[in-house]
């Protein structure tokens, strides 16, 4: 399991399973948001999904085929695969996506070398165009309130970079205050970005750069999400086993939940506040003379957070 989006449509989370390089899968599961249940599920095993992004507008969710270098759109609607497509690129590794529903576009960070952004349409569902030279290693994306600007973060150098989709450029970077940034959320004037390295969340002024608040929160930050609703961010941290749940206000942090082997995403229902975590289950590749690693029962889960 990988990352979920919340379907304002139906109420249901849907959440990416891509199965392990031995053991074939490739499904998007719907979710309970309630028990927690599978209630059903879209398989695509042809092309694994690891990140997905929603367009509420038309019901139809885009994943990110790490392993097949691809991005597929998916009706939720009737459960159907309405296309597969690449850029051209076989050493694409595609990761996050970011939907903008007015405008039907949908936005695809390309980690590999040299970093770009796929620009996707939503009508059509190929690619319009690339944003290039969007820095190294560019993984998270955000959009700031007009939806004219995209913050992007950059592992490779430890930066922020701010792009304007007009003239699809890179307007300026600044530091992201931490090592290895790797997923931001922006609200306002503020940026929350986690810090995989560091293990931190940092909040940034998002005209200025300047850091205004450095949270510890556990190592191997990676997910983040911000509840306008309650004003909490959360960090999901991979390495430590836990969500760090943080005031947007006092940046205090309230509590540091279990949530499974390797929390890796989490997304909150901006109708009930609830916040849903994505854990994944441990990796590990056979070692010659040792004991076959057994099974993970503590990966593969959901937690739910009130």
């Amino acid at each position: 399991m990988y990352e979920a989006v919340v379907n304002s449509n139906d109420g249901h989370i849907y959440v990416t399973g891509a199965g392990t390089r031995s053991t074939p899968g490739g499904a998007i599961y719907k979710i309970n948001p309630e028990t927690l249940a599978i209630v059903d599920s879209i398989v695509l095993k042809d092309n694994p999904p690891f990140g997905i992004g929603i367009n509420n507008k038309t019901n139809i969710a885009y994943t990110t085929n790490t392993r097949t270098n691809s991005v597929s759109a998916v009706d939720l609607k009737n459960g159907k695969l309405l296309a597969t497509f690449g850029n051209g690129s076989e050493k694409s590794h595609v990761r996050e996506v970011l939907v903008d529903e007015a405008k039907n576009l949908i936005y695809v960070s390309n980690v590999g070398d040299p970093s770009d952004i796929w620009v996707i349409d939503g009508k059509t569902n190929t690619v319009l165009h690339t944003i290039e030279n969007t820095g190294k290693t560019t993984t998270g994306l955000a959009f700031n309130d007009k939806k004219d600007k995209l913050f992007v973060t950059n592992m490779g150098t430890n930066e922020v970079a701010v792009i304007d989709l007009a003239s699809k450029k890179v307007e300026k970077s600044f530091s992201s205050g931490g090592e290895s940034p790797v997923n931001i959320v922006a609200e306002g004037e503020r940026l929350f970005v986690t810090n995989q390295k560091s293990g931190t969340v940092t909040v940034l002024n998002s005209k200025t750069g300047d850091v205004l608040k450095s949270i510890p929160t556990g190592e191997g930050a990676i997910g983040i999400a911000y509840d306008k609703k309650t004003n909490k961010i959360y960090s999901a941290n991979r390495a430590t086993g836990t969500t760090t749940v943080i005031d947007g206000k006092t940046y205090a942090v309230l509590a540091d939940l279990a949530t499974g082997s390797h929390p890796n995403h989490v997304k909150v229902d901006p109708k009930t506040g609830v916040a849903y975590v994505i854990n994944k289950t441990k990796g590990g590749r056979p070692v010659e003379g040792q004991p076959a690693p057994g099974p993970d029962t503590n990966g593969d889960t959901i937690s739910k957070i009130k």
